[in-house]
């Protein structure tokens, strides 16, 4: 009868390699319990990942989509506390223009020109406003500012009205000036800085697009400039000694910017269409991400009950080992005779 026996080398080579299996295998076991997501993912799919793959590359994409919408939810805001900030400036603006006796005294018209002179300056200040580092109403450009200042705009009409002695023939060059298409040297071409025609799109879900269409060349933003210009050029001394006709230049600003007012808050009513459909896509989004999450978790979740059966199973193998590996090394040849 033959026997068959290795040496003591090869026997401790043989269980040390044994342990550090063991020790790999309660390593995996103990990180899937701690993460709850199984360590190989290739052997629990059989190496088609295909499936995961799909899900995880439109979680990724929906993810930025609902990046995209946050971003165009706080851009649509910010432009719409720009208006009510414009507003809160020009709201009774209008109407006191007209109710006011202007002819009462030439003080009285200067020192209601001057009024409206300010409420310029600070309404394109407002109009100029930034959020995360962009200004919201120049269009594409979103790193330059919209407006040149109240007083460059003034500089402008100043120039435009020159030599003109009636308060129609003044309106109307400011209207003109205001109103004229681009390449004609009016407010498109020396007083507004960003872009026209072109408008931004944020793709906002896998379907969805919303735009940003408002900017300050937007007709109802032109429109209140050009109120607020009307009566603000009379600060810089037209129709001066001509009481009469300032105080008509002052009821036409107080017309226009009651119009406008009505204009403006039809714009502010178109944002808040986008703002809706951001808010669907927001909801939608949230949707499409819990669900990919669950199908993800439930590719990639290791079973707690079978981790934890199966980590004892390990602990206890380590224990038999460790005892055997004792008991061996009690051995010699006096117990062994």
């Amino acid at each position: 009868m033959s026997l068959n026996s290795i040496g003591d080398q090869a026997r401790n080579f043989a269980m040390q390699q044994a342990t550090n299996k063991l020790k790999s295998t309660m390593t995996t076991l103990t990180q899937e319990m701690s993460t709850g997501e199984v360590a190989d993912l290739g052997q629990r799919l059989q190496g088609n990942t295909r499936a995961l793959n799909e899900i995880e590359g439109r979680l990724s994409k929906t993810t930025q989509l609902q990046q995209n919408a946050s971003e165009a939810a706080i851009q649509f805001q910010a432009m719409q506390d720009v208006f009510d900030g414009v507003r809160s400036v020009t709201n009774d603006l209008g109407v006191n223009l007209l109710s006011d006796p202007f002819a009462a005294s030439t003080a009285q018209l200067g020192t209601r020109a001057t009024e409206v002179a300010n409420a310029l300056s600070t309404v394109i200040e407002r109009l100029n406003g930034m959020e995360s580092n962009r200004y919201l109403l120049s269009g594409l450009v979103s790193d330059q500012p919209p407006l040149v200042s109240a007083d460059q705009m003034l500089d402008s009409l100043q120039a435009v009205t020159a030599g003109l002695t009636t308060a129609d023939q003044i309106g109307a060059a400011i209207v003109g000036w205001f109103d004229a298409p681009a390449g004609t040297g009016g407010f498109l071409d020396t007083a507004y800085r960003g872009t026209t025609g072109d408008v931004a799109r944020i793709p906002v879900t896998e379907r969805q697009t919303v735009q940003v269409t408002t900017s300050a060349a937007s007709p109802a933003v032109r429109d209140l400039l050009k109120g607020l210009a009307t009566a603000a050029i009379l600060d810089r001394g037209a129709l001066a000694n001509q009481p009469d006709e300032r105080a008509a230049l002052l009821r036409q600003s107080g017309h226009a910017l009651v119009a406008a007012d009505a204009g403006l808050l039809g714009e502010m009513g178109r944002i808040g269409l986008e703002q809706q459909s951001v808010a669907r896509a927001q909801s939608e989004n949230a949707s499409v991400i819990s669900t990919l999450q669950v199908s993800r978790n439930d590719i990639r979740s290791a079973d707690p009950y079978q981790t934890a059966t199966a980590l004892t199973e390990v602990q206890t193998q380590i224990e038999t080992l460790f005892a055997v590996t004792a008991r061996l090394s009690r051995l010699n040849l006096v117990d062994y005779l």
